[in-house]
């Protein structure tokens, strides 16, 4: 007897507005803006999958994701569910510079997998661990200080700073009330390619002189300027992680014969799959990985949850964007308390 097969693929835009306007040096952000897949299969279950592309990292927006959609979607009407590589492979195949909307057809296609087999992502990718821990991204705003007491209050003790604004004495300050405030956290900051190689490494010397216990340094460059990122890993005092700059396992395979100590995956910027390749070429080299997001829904972390908990692959966890989302109810698909993340919700009694 042959697996349900997909009958039907469609896509509809979907807005969530934040609670605060999310700032970084590309811009500012007042809502969160997603495509939502739905999957029917022939025998009448739905899953579904969600798109959050970031223009200035893939060169995507909702609309080229609802045309890619819409482009696919008769490719993969009439293929079997539990094949999902041959679905991969026609996903692939259909939208092969378009990682963000492969992303969120991958994220149907499992979840229909998920129903349809009865094994959760978590069980799919090997239930490596069964909780992370995350931090949470700090703006381009005021009062980064009082944001950082109420999280801190609330269980989480890592923090991403947004950095590179339109002043690098201003970026300090801001680094310097966060760590005013909550003295114990862990600190990582991420210029989101703001800075030129001299800013960026007289500016992580100047925290790291001052006493700024920094985990790491992101994206302090150009996402094009290899050279420049190459040049401030090597003569970083922190680690440096490259985000921007790697969106491919090709990219990936550039950059591990470079200093760079470490990778930001995210599933929306590398396709889902295109993360674990990803992960296996970083794993192979001795690079550290982050697995990150962009302002993705709650149902859109739970993916990447499970796959940072399957796989547990992962050194850093930054998935908050749903923290910064103003969803209404409840959320359905994992547990969180402070800052620890899990997929499975505690037995009660």
């Amino acid at each position: 007897m042959s697996s349900p097969r997909i009958q039907s693929i469609t896509a509809s835009l979907l807005e969530t507005p934040l609670y605060q306007p999310f700032v970084t040096s590309q811009g500012r952000a007042d809502r969160g803006s997603c495509v939502a897949i739905c999957l029917k299969l022939d025998d009448g279950r739905e899953a579904f999958g969600e798109s959050s592309p970031v223009e200035y990292v893939t060169q995507e927006t909702v609309t080229t994701v609802l045309r890619t959609v819409e482009r696919a979607a008769p490719q993969l009407v009439g293929l079997e569910v539990l094949a999902y590589r041959e679905v991969l492979n026609v996903i692939q195949a259909v939208a092969p510079a378009e990682p963000s909307a492969r992303c969120g057809l991958e994220m149907a296609l499992l979840n229909a997998w998920s129903q349809v087999s009865g094994l959760s992502l978590t069980q799919f990718w090997g239930s490596a661990v069964q909780t992370v821990e995350s931090d949470i991204t700090i703006p381009i705003v005021d009062g980064v200080g009082e944001l950082a007491r109420m999280a801190w209050q609330g269980g989480i003790h890592t923090f991403k700073i947004k950095v590179g604004g339109t002043n690098l004495e201003n970026d300090y300050a801001r680094v310097a009330e966060v760590c005013s405030a909550v003295p114990s956290a862990r600190i990582r900051v991420d210029a989101n390619q703001a800075f030129t190689v001299r800013q960026a490494l007289e500016f992580t010397h100047r925290l790291v002189d001052t006493g700024v216990d920094l985990e790491l340094l992101e994206q302090p460059v150009p996402q094009a300027d290899f050279a420049g990122l190459e040049e401030v890993a090597a003569n970083s005092p922190v680690p440096v992680f490259a985000d921007e700059s790697i969106q491919t396992p090709a990219q990936a395979v550039r950059l591990v014969q470079t200093p760079v100590q470490g990778f930001n995956c995210k599933v929306n910027k590398c396709g889902l799959f295109g993360v674990l390749d990803i992960i296996a070429i970083a794993k192979s080299a001795g690079r550290k990985l982050m697995l990150g997001c962009m302002l993705e829904t709650r149902r859109s972390i739970a993916l990447s949850l499970a796959l940072a908990c399957g796989t547990g692959a992962f050194d850093y966890i930054d998935l908050d964007s749903h923290l910064l989302l103003n969803e209404a109810g409840q959320n359905p698909f994992f547990y969180q308390l402070g800052g620890q993340m899990s997929p499975l919700f505690p037995k009660e009694g």
